[in-house]
This record gives structure tokens, C-alpha cells and sequence, in this order.
């Protein structure tokens, strides 16, 4: 009787401490899938601006699937993620469930960039102006998008710190979203007229 007892003392024991174990990690301090910059802040050699590079990278690269993909970036050692160990978890990625809230807003952002905006109205009057003295532009309109891109590209530059090169190619990428647009737009008017033109004369 008193040996079963002793088993079953045992067995309780270790029950209490897997529970405990395996509610640690939700009770972690970081999320790093979800953690501000200010948040990790909270771990040990993490600074403002590692704590910046980390949400850089994760914008850019996506959900981290494991805690020693940290490695990764520049300034976060294999040291510094081994002190923190216990103060890390993965938690649920946030970045899916906002990924479609992101995508209209990042369309948006696009659509009414002021940059793109005086191009497609010149773009779109070099194709009103075709249409009505029958000159052909299309290639003026090409032209167009493609020197609206490379605006958008120099804008984007100048964002760019070779001191800080993490941070920076962030800047880069959305200008470079919103740069290319002017191009697609001009070759898809030129695209159109061309076709217009096609049927026409058949």
C-alpha cells in the first residue's frame, strides 16, 4: 500500500513538472514572432538598434521557425541566444493573419503615391492624345513608365545608409513596389493602342 502510494506521489510529481515545462513557453517574456522593437529590449545584449534589425529582418524574411534563425543577423550572436533562451518563444506568426490587410495597404500606397500618380496622368494623356490626332506614341508612352520607375528608384536610394544596411534595404523594396508601377502601366497603354491599331485595320 505504502509503495503504491510512493508511485503515485511520483507520478503526480513529474505531472506537475511537464505541465510547468510546457507552460513556460507561453509565459515567455518575447514572442519573436510577434515582439515589438521596445520588446526585445527586454532580452540580455539586445539594444535599440539590434532590436531593430530583428524586426527589419522578420519583415522582410518573414515568421521566424525557429529561435536560432536570430543567429542570422548581424550583431545577434549564438551568445546572446543562448542567454535569452528561456525568455524566447515562437508563438503564432501574426504576419499571416494581417498578410491580406498588408497587401491592400501596400496597393493603396501604390496607387496614390505621388509619383505615380503625375506619371500615369501624363501617360494617360500621351494615349487620349493618340487616340484623337492618330499619331502614334506608344513608344513616348513606354518611355514615360520606364523614367517614372527609375524616379521612383532614385527616390527610393535615398533612403539608403550603407552604414545600416539592414534597416535600409527595407526602404528600398517598398519604393521599388511602388517605382515599377508606372512601368506596367505605360507598356499596358502601349499594349492596348497597339492592339486597338490591329483591329482596325483587319
Amino acid at each position: 500500500m505504502k509503495r503504491y502510494k510512493h508511485k503515485k506521489g511520483d507520478f503526480i510529481l513529474k505531472f506537475i513538472l511537464l505541465w510547468l515545462l510546457s507552460m513556460s513557453s507561453l509565459f515567455a517574456v518575447v514572442n519573436i514572432n510577434s515582439a515589438t522593437a521596445s520588446e526585445f529590449l527586454e532580452l540580455n545584449g539586445v539594444g535599440k538598434a539590434k532590436a531593430q534589425k530583428i524586426v527589419s529582418y522578420r519583415e522582410i524574411n518573414g515568421c521566424f521557425h525557429d529561435v536560432n534563425e536570430l543567429a542570422r543577423i548581424e550583431g545577434i550572436s549564438k551568445k546572446i541566444i543562448s542567454s535569452n533562451r528561456g525568455e524566447l518563444a515562437l508563438g503564432i506568426c501574426s504576419m499571416s493573419k494581417k498578410s491580406k490587410q498588408s497587401s491592400l495597404s501596400s496597393l493603396q500606397d501604390v496607387l496614390l503615391d505621388p509619383v505615380n500618380i503625375t506619371f500615369i496622368v501624363l501617360m494617360v494623356f500621351l494615349t487620349f492624345l493618340e487616340l484623337k490626332t492618330k499619331k502614334d506614341l506608344k513608344s513616348q508612352i513606354v518611355s514615360m513608365g520606364v523614367l517614372g520607375t527609375f524616379v521612383g528608384i532614385f527616390i527610393g536610394l535615398q533612403a539608403f545608409d550603407p552604414n545600416d544596411i539592414t534597416n535600409s534595404v527595407n526602404d528600398i523594396l517598398v519604393g521599388l513596389k511602388t517605382a515599377f508601377f508606372t512601368s506596367i502601366v505605360g507598356m499596358t497603354l502601349s499594349t492596348t493602342l497597339s492592339l486597338l491599331d490591329k483591329f482596325k485595320n483587319e
